[in-house]
């Protein structure tokens, strides 16, 4: 049976956004839990960073090629015409404090487009950068600012916990994955905060929140193309004892090859896909993604102090960097409009470093790549890294983070106990001495989550040209 033709995209229209009650008020909290929370890593490390996607893993100069013969409904702005464009690469994770990768959290990808011409919003202050600002979800937490507003109010009050703590909570959410996996439950949840995680290069990246695509309105998505990234898909990663595995990983594959992704659009094509709302997933059977550019980058030092300085000093990637063709929409995007560049203004002041928007090609330096930074608070003063503590645990566990942990690892429990109940009844279908995970092995039940500790979890461990730290990685030979 023939596919069916999916709906024709519904035109863009200023009256799709509706301002929230207090909204201004709203986003003016947010943004001073945010810059409290620079404030609060700043007097922690003696470094200012970002207040969301502090940590970077991947630091990749590329070139972002728009496709020949798209079609009239994706032929809009940016890729109304073909054409290649240099960009700029930045895996991150998502926390504002710079943690151990044990302390597993969602992954972030910020793209910054550079030198296309077109009609840009005054955000970019007159320099042609379109930024794609993507997480490893299809959707976004909150449904509006009241909720987000909500979970500022506990990301800040969580930020100056040790991350002795939130590295006990991934490990509780690590083991609850596990025994949920073994009871043929869903641990999709759990996983986002427990492990191991999942080879960054591999994940597909979303937008999560509704853009203007020219005529209509979109949300866009970052997949993975080439066969050395899609062997990555899912890989999980070893991170015991190793503070920065995501990025040795990541210097790794670009060490041995190069990437390619795809960048996708879905269109808007019925009035039930919401704008302001986007904890809900617009339906990819109505609306597939369909892919407009590809994403090119050769190998290179993947990660480096000296690229540290270039990009997460010098640069700042925000969604209204963009086209007046790729507004931002939504009252998420709205409140970002002036908590990014101000996050930007806190780094270049009390780090001393400008930060200025590109005009053309940025060339990224070729020192070798070494997963450590050298700058003070660059690792955040974290153990084992180069500007570790002199001490122990670090911060305690606060109030906050103490009724959070232990309410928590209640719900779990329950949770547990729920499973147990529910799969009690399921396992007459095999053998007395069998286990679950044998049976599952033999062909019933479902297959074992492919986030399950293995051997094939990947850790390297060597030499790499790094000053004088001890921590080294070996890279295998490129191919």
């Amino acid at each position: 049976m023939a596919k069916t033709r999916p709906l024709p995209p519904i035109p863009f229209d200023p009256a799709l956004e509706a301002v929230e009650e207090n909204e201004a008020r709203l986003a003016e909290k947010i943004d001073a839990k945010l810059t409290r929370l620079q404030e609060i890593t700043f007097s922690d490390y003696g470094h200012a960073q970002r207040s969301v996607h502090a940590k970077s893993h991947g630091l990749i100069e590329a070139t972002f090629e728009v496709l020949d013969d798209l079609p009239a409904e994706l032929a809009q702005g940016l890729y109304a015409k073909p054409g290649k464009y240099p960009a700029i690469m930045r895996f991150s994770t998502i926390p504002g404090d710079v943690l151990d990768d044990s302390v597993v959290v969602p992954y972030g990808l910020a793209v910054k487009v550079i030198g296309a011409k077109g009609h840009y919003l005054p955000d970019t202050k007159g320099v042609a950068i379109q930024d794609l600002l993507m997480v490893n979800s299809p959707t976004f937490a909150s449904p509006n600012l009241k909720s987000f507003y909500v979970g500022q109010v506990v990301l800040t009050a969580t930020t100056d916990t040790g991350q002795f703590w939130k590295k006990w909570f991934s490990a509780v959410m690590r083991g609850l994955a596990r025994a949920v996996d073994a009871f043929g439950g869903d641990s999709s949840g759990l996983r986002m905060f427990g492990g191991p995680p999942p080879h960054p290069l591999g994940e597909t990246y979303y937008s999560q929140t509704p853009y203007r695509f020219g005529r209509y309105v979109a949300k866009l998505a970052i997949f993975p193309s080439s066969p050395t990234l899609h062997a990555l898909t899912g890989t999980p990663i070893a991170v015991n004892g190793r503070p920065n595995a995501l990025r040795e990983e990541v210097i790794q594959a670009f060490h041995q090859s190069g990437g390619e992704w795809e960048v996708r659009v879905q269109l808007r094509n019925d009035p039930a896909m919401p704008v302001e709302d986007s904890t809900v997933r617009w339906s990819e059977e109505q609306s597939p993604f369909r892919t407009v550019a590809r994403i090119k980058a050769k190998p290179q030092p993947a990660w480096s102090e000296a690229r540290a300085q270039q990009v997460d000093d010098g640069l700042s990637f925000a969604p209204w960097h963009a086209m007046v063709e790729h507004q931002p929409l939504g009252s998420i995007n709205r409140a970002r409009r002036p908590a990014y560049p101000n996050a930007a203004r806190f780094r270049e002041a009390h780090n001393d470093h400008p930060i200025v928007q590109p005009q053309d090609r940025v060339e990224l330096s070729d020192a070798p790549a070494c997963p450590y930074g050298f700058a003070p608070g660059r690792e955040g003063r974290r153990p084992n890294t180069p500007d570790a503590r002199p001490y122990g645990l670090g911060q305690p566990l606060n109030k906050t983070a103490r009724k959070i942990l232990f309410a928590t690892a209640g719900v779990g429990m329950i949770a547990l106990a729920v499973f147990a109940l529910r799969k009690k009844g399921d396992n007459r279908g095999r053998d007395p001495g069998q286990s679950p995970v044998a049976h599952r092995a033999t062909g019933g039940g479902s297959s074992p989550s492919p986030f399950q500790e293995s051997s094939s979890a990947r850790h390297d461990a060597g030499d790499l040209s790094c000053p004088t730290f001890p921590a080294r990685l070996a890279l295998a030979p490129a191919q």
